[in-house]
């Protein structure tokens, strides 16, 4: 089981004094290797130059790159307790009885070949030895038990025996010290022991020896450390040298630095720093899952692993940033921090707390001044301003001063205006003014905006800007008789790239970023100039100017430009509180950055530079996806393991590394975490895959070769085969088939004549079948249109005959008119008479005719217009017919039977039912309608 927790590491000074620089940790990853199916118990590290990781683990020897697990069992029933890794090919290691060699088989990590040293001569050594320490001297291998020495010289090994009982070996500037219990220090001369020091009352506990100060320096497991110079011996007093004592030491080594780590069995790690008395202690209470220590490692990136009673610990010394985790939610989640004096006060979600920079172990840490949401804590003339949920406070030592009656200050900006001071604060309703009257601050609510607005900057022209993420930004005037805001400019979230904005005032003026875009604003236009900001910077994150550093902060990471590089604290990516982009400076070397349940703290200068150690990107293992055979570089590889896997590695155990591969001239792959790649389905050829990694701003790639060798089915054996084949194949069917063709040839033709035949008398017997059922559709519609012609001629001759008859008597009324007098009552009463007949027999009988013979002759045409426009009437429908006969308004206007003034209003209507424009010609629509 791995897992990465953030651990507390207090820091005593010379008295049991602290402060939140002694409150600050380091980051600890646990590696439970019980859980990870290995034994409990380490005894001892190593590392590679390709940085792997080597544990003696109980019967087995663990091999860590990073990500992966692998172990190579040594013996069944023996423990390990040491290891010497030579290089990555050889690894020594000493056990209980036995020691040997662990040689890489294929270059790569998960094959070993163990070969047992100390069975070339087993007169020399007795079974029963525990090997505890493995060294090299003048490039030879020497094995130390708690009887002997064991120097390993090619295929002779050499015995050193103790002078009484060896206890440990240790190397110092290159030469090997071991302590006896009885006859004190030795250094190893060759084949011989020389003595260094020797005191009854200190060898029996004497542990180790480092040089330090041009001196060497004893450590005892319960009696302290010595000064040992001119063969007389000092005690080292420094804090807490009792504390250690009691712990009792079991294992230590100098660091890179010059500081000492102790390891010890009950009370976990103490560093040292003998210049400067610092003492730091790190036991189970405060993080490491054992408090026994039996082994400390300090690897390549200047980072310790502790091998544990329990399990694997590893402590990131060598990084900028430390934490104070909040464990038991006494502060919460923090949102500010600054140092007034001797008095730091973090703002959190939970409260305002203040922590003296120097109090008794006795005290409590941190005191709660006030409860409630702190948003922020400004420092504005040697005054602390507290932005709360309640509104603004000042506070002073332990007093907090409440200014005005506004709910939620966000932030405080000073204001200079008209030669006044003021402090601006947004909240939670607008913006709010505080004036300074004799020695009290007064609180005014400005008017004219009247959101709640976390961001406020104010630029060299005294307007104030305001920002509301997802919306845009805002440009103010301040009138300051009205107390109000008079809004100068309003630049819209779409005036910019990306979802949200961010408000900065940095050296160059106001400045927007959005997206990956930065805007800076040129009051002369009243524009933005945009420029590229680059992934690099985060997502419109704030910028925060620093002397010569510039901050960037966004809701997902944390980026230093520290004028050299670029510096992204990745270990906060998934800690940073969303919408707080801010870091408050507590001093000159520290910047904290507020994070859930607690703070970060960036130190300056307290990262240590990792020399570029690694070479290439190591190749862990080349294998089969089907049977697990594993290949090396270069090889042929049969074609049923054309499914392939690449394991690959580039251990770094501080700093977070992502990998690309490709194969041959494919694209690279996106950057990914992931420590593997798997091949499908490869065909034939020779191919070249190459991966990279990448960290910081450093790419490290490799590459190899390899061929997929062809099925047996697709060699060149099988395909001469096959041609041959082929060949014999092709001549056997021609000669068949020649003969086939022959015989079937005839009876093929004779039966496509008989096809043709058929289908001719098929095609003359479809025909006339169509061309009689086309006649009888010609002569149904001829006889329709006769039976309707008949009757329409019938109709007529009828009308035509009473036409006669109407006027015939008409005539004779006429001509009783002729001969009556003309002023006889008979002449009149024979003209009324004949007036009566006429209008009696006046009829439309023709003219209804005539219409419904003309609808029917128009039907078709009828239904198409009523279909496309079913608001037409059958007026309409008449009128379209005439008009696509092309006939006149004057012409249609007595079939109509209205005026032809009429017909053209109709027309008018006709053309708005039709949606015709102005330029359309309706006659010319309907005639192609």
């Amino acid at each position: 089981m791995n897992r990465t927790c953030i651990l507390f590491f207090l820091l005593h000074f010379f008295s049991f004094s602290q402060s939140i620089e002694n409150k600050i940790l380091y980051q600890i990853t646990h590696y439970d290797t019980k859980n990870l199916g290995f034994g409990a118990q380490s005894w001892d590290i190593e590392q590679d130059e390709n940085g792997i990781i080597y544990i003696a683990n109980e019967n087995q020897v663990l091999i860590y790159d990073g990500s992966e697990w692998n172990s190579v069992e040594t013996n069944n029933a023996m423990a390990n307790r040491s290891l010497f890794v030579k290089n990555k090919d050889s690894i020594y290691f000493g056990a209980d009885g036995r020691f040997g060699l662990l040689k890489n088989e294929n270059n790569g990590y998960d094959k070993f070949e163990i070969s047992l040293l100390n069975n070339t001569n087993k007169s020399l050594s007795d079974g029963a030895e525990e090997y505890w320490r493995i060294h090299e001297v003048n490039n030879e291998i020497i094995f130390q038990t708690f009887s002997n020495f064991y120097i390993n010289q090619g295929n002779v090994i050499t015995k050193i025996p103790a002078p009484c009982c060896f206890r440990w070996s240790y190397m110092v500037d290159k030469e090997l010290y071991v302590n006896d219990y009885e006859e004190g220090v030795f250094k190893l001369s060759e084949t011989s022991l020389s003595k260094v020091y020797d005191n009854d009352e200190l060898n029996g506990n004497i542990i180790g020896v480092f040089n330090w100060k041009d001196s060497l320096v004893l450590i005892t497991d319960t009696k302290g450390l010595y000064l040992l110079k001119d063969g007389e011996t000092t005690l080292l007093e420094f804090s807490r040298s009792t504390e250690i004592n009691k712990a009792q030491i079991f294992s230590f080594l100098k660091l890179d630095d010059g500081r000492i780590a102790l390891g010890t069995v009950t009370n976990g790690l103490y560093i040292v720093d003998l210049d400067s008395g610092q003492v730091e202690n790190i036991n189970k209470l405060k993080g490491l899952q054992n408090n026994t220590i039996l082994s400390i490692f300090q690897d390549d990136e200047h980072n310790l692993w502790l091998a544990l009673d329990y399990g694997i610990d590893h402590i990131k010394l060598n990084s900028s940033l430390k934490y104070y985790y909040d464990y038991y939610g006494l502060l919460g989640t923090t949102y500010a921090a600054v140092k007034d004096e001797d008095f730091y006060y973090i703002g959190t979600n939970q409260g305002l707390y203040l922590l003296e920079e120097e109090v008794s172990e006795e005290e409590e840490d941190f005191e709660l001044l006030l409860n409630g949401q702190v948003w922020n804590l400004s420092t504005i003339d040697d005054e602390i301003w507290v932005g709360h949920d309640n509104g603004a406070y000042l506070v002073k030592d332990r007093d907090l001063l409440k200014i005005g009656v506004t709910k939620g200050a966000w932030d405080f900006r000073k204001f200079e205006f008209e030669e006044k001071e003021f402090v601006l604060s947004p909240n939670y309703n607008g913006v709010a003014l505080y004036q300074k009257e004799v020695d009290t601050w007064k609180e005014y609510k400005l008017k004219g905006f009247a959101k709640s607005v976390r961001y406020l900057e104010v630029d060299k022209q005294g307007y104030i800007w305001l920002a509301l993420r997802s919306e845009g930004v805002f440009k103010f005037k301040l009138d300051l008789g009205n107390k109000s805001l008079i809004q100068q400019a309003f630049f819209p979230l779409n005036d910019f790239e990306g979802a949200v904005l961010s408000l900065s005032k940095t050296s160059k003026g106001i400045v927007i970023t959005s997206g990956f875009y930065s805007y800076t604003y040129n009051s002369k236009n009243n524009s933005f100039s945009k420029e590229e900001l680059g992934l690099d910077k985060g997502y419109a994150p704030k910028i925060i100017e620093r002397d010569e550093e510039t901050w960037y902060v966004d809701n997902e990471s944390v980026v230093l430009d520290n004028g050299k590089e670029l510096v992204n604290l990745e270990e906060l990516q998934n800690q940073l509180v969303p919408d707080v982009l801010n870091i408050f400076e507590l001093d000159k070397d520290k910047e904290i950055i507020p994070i859930y349940s607690g703070f970060s703290a960036y130190v300056r200068n307290n990262e240590v530079s990792v020399k570029n150690s690694r070479n290439e990107v190591i190749i862990r293992d080349f294998e089969s996806v089907n049977n697990g055979v594993s290949y090396a570089k270069n090889s042929e590889i049969p074609f049923k393991d054309n499914d392939l896997k690449v394991k690959y590695a580039l251990p770094l155990y501080g700093k977070k590394v992502l990998y690309q591969s490709k194969i041959n001239n494919e694209d690279w792959s996106e950057w990914t975490v992931s420590k593997e790649r798997t091949l499908y389905n490869l065909i034939e050829g020779d191919y070249e895959f190459s991966v990279r990694a990448k960290y910081d701003d450093l790419t490290k790639e490799s590459s190899f070769s390899f061929k997929i060798n062809p099925p047996i089915y697709r060699t060149s054996l099988a395909y001469v085969l096959y041609v041959l084949l082929f060949l014999s194949m092709v001549l056997i069917g021609i000669t068949i088939s020649r003969y086939k063709m022959k015989k079937q040839k005839n009876k093929l033709l004779k039966l496509k004549e008989e096809k043709l035949l058929k289908q001719q008398e098929e095609y003359k017997a479809q025909k006339i079948e169509q061309e009689r059922k086309i006649v009888e559709l010609k002569n149904s519609k001829l006889e329709d249109e006769i039976k309707a012609k008949s009757r329409e001629l019938t109709q007529v001759a009828y009308v035509n005959l009473n036409k006669n008859k109407i006027l015939k008597k008409i005539r004779d009324k006429i001509i009783k008119i002729q001969e009556s007098p003309s002023n006889s009552r008979s002449h009149e009463g024979n003209y009324m008479d004949l007036r009566r007949l006429v209008e009696y027999y006046i009829t439309d009988k023709e003219s209804r005719i005539f219409k419904i013979n003309f609808d029917k002759s128009h039907q078709e045409f009828y239904e198409r217009l009523s279909k496309e426009y079913p608001s037409l009437t059958s007026k309409d429908l008449r009128l379209c017919a005439y008009l696509k006969m092309n006939l006149s308004s004057k012409e249609i206007a007595p079939l109509l039977g209205i005026s032809p003034q009429s017909v053209d209003v109709n027309r008018h209507k006709l053309r708005k039912k039709l949606h015709l424009d102005s330029e359309d010609n309706l006659t010319n629509f309907l005639m192609v309608f």
